[in-house]
Order: C-alpha cells, then structure tokens, then sequence
C-alpha cells in the first residue's frame, strides 16, 4: 500500500484487542497524522493472510509474542520477502538475547508495551522519518544488561571497551568528553533533541558527535554500535 492521501499505510499485529485498539486510538489522535491504520491482525496467520503483494503496508506495528508463531520470525520474514516494509516491534519483554537477534534482522523500532503514548507517537514519528528507534525503557533494559555482562567480565583478560582500547574488530576507538557523555545518553534511550536539551547544544551538533562515534568504531547505524555493546559490554568512566 502506498501513501494514501499522503499519508503511509500501516498495519497493527498483536493478539490483544484491547492494545490495537490502543494504538490505533494513539495514532488517530496524534496531530496531523502521517499514517492511517488499514488492517489489524490477531495472530501471524491472520497477518499473512491479509499481506498482498499488490497492497503491501509501509509500516508494521508488530508484536514479539503471538499465538501462533513469533514476532521475531514474523519480522525475519519480511525483511528477506519485502525488505522495504518498516517495522516497529512491540515488546512486553526484554532479554539480551531477544534484543541482538531482533538488531541482527534489522528491524526500525524497538519499543516496550510499557511505553507511553509519547513514545509510540516519536517511534512512529522517527521510523518513518527513516531514522531507527529504541525506546528509552528498551534502551534502560538494555543498559542494565551492559553493566551486568562489565561485571561479570571485570576479570576477563580478553575484556575490551570503547573508551580508549581496541574493539575485537580492530577499532582504536578514543573518545573525548563530549563523546562519552553522549555515548551514555543515547544509551539511556534519550533521543537526539532530548540529548541536546539536556547538553544545551544543538540537534544539529548531536547527530556530528553521533556520525563521528560511529565513524570511530566503523559502524553506520547506531543499533550497530548497541549489537557491538551487547556483546563487548560497556564501560562506565
């Protein structure tokens, strides 16, 4: 499905009435609306049933855990059949496992059922912008498990980190101040305005620091630098 009336199409998958109805009732009441929900589904059967490759959706609001099948498998799906359907997972749940293998398939959103309203207007706001999405509860989750895996390999000798030491991939990441202290807020699942309100800069001067961080460590996303803390762990100064 293409934009109709100018506006991006998109389809809610989750098993609970109650929380499409939710979500629709979010998106018809954000201002100016950029999507129009125009299918639901219950379970991924139902899903791929209403999926036609004549009216594809340009968004999909996606559940992890269904009746019948998995999110997760759901997502892999599409990104190898229609690479160019944009997905926003919807997680009640969140494991270090479950958070590299939905970053590994390359999905646009990530966000907790725990969210608010806001939340889920930015996700949608962000994603179809065609910028990537973590929700600050995901990315505190995600947080947490940096700091358990720093200490459950204090004493490894093989223990890399980011902040003036070689990743296994042959980066000699350095970063300054200013680097560090963002690298920590985009971790804390603050988005590029709330970063540069709290560091009174400018958005503009965030998404430098950002694209030269990522620059550092050779990455091109910044879920590519969260896989990359997943697995090394992060290192607190």
């Amino acid at each position: 499905m293409m934009a109709l009336q100018n506006k991006l199409s998109a389809i809610i998958v989750d098993d609970h009435t109650l929380y499409r109805e939710g979500i629709r009732s979010v998106i018809q009441k954000m201002t100016n609306s950029p999507i129009k929900i125009v299918d639901e589904a219950g379970s991924g059967a139902e899903f791929f049933l209403h999926l036609s490759e004549e009216a594809l959706p340009d968004l999909v609001l996606l559940d992890i855990i269904l009746p019948d099948m998995s999110g997760v498998e759901i997502a892999r799906r599409l990104k190898t059949e229609y690479p160019q359907i944009k997905i926003i997972m919807l997680s009640s749940e969140v494991s270090e496992e479950l958070i590299s293998e939905v970053i590994e398939i390359g999905v646009e959103g990530y966000l907790s059922k725990l969210a608010n309203k806001e939340d889920l207007e930015a996700a949608i706001t962000t994603v179809i912008g065609g910028s990537q999405f973590i929700g600050r509860n995901v990315a505190k989750m995600m947080y947490d498990i940096y700091l358990n895996r720093q200490h459950q390999h204090s004493q490894s000798a093989t223990k890399k980190t980011w902040f003036g030491k070689s990743s296994k991939e042959g980066h000699d990441a350095v970063f300054t101040e200013r680097e560090k202290e963002i690298i920590r807020l985009l971790c804390d699942g603050l988005q590029i305005k709330e970063v540069a309100d709290k560091l009174n800069i400018s958005p503009r001067t965030v998404e430098t620091h950002k694209s030269k961080i990522l620059a550092k460590l050779g990455f091109s996303r910044l879920t590519d630098l969260i896989k990359y803390a997943i697995k090394e762990g992060l290192t607190v100064i």
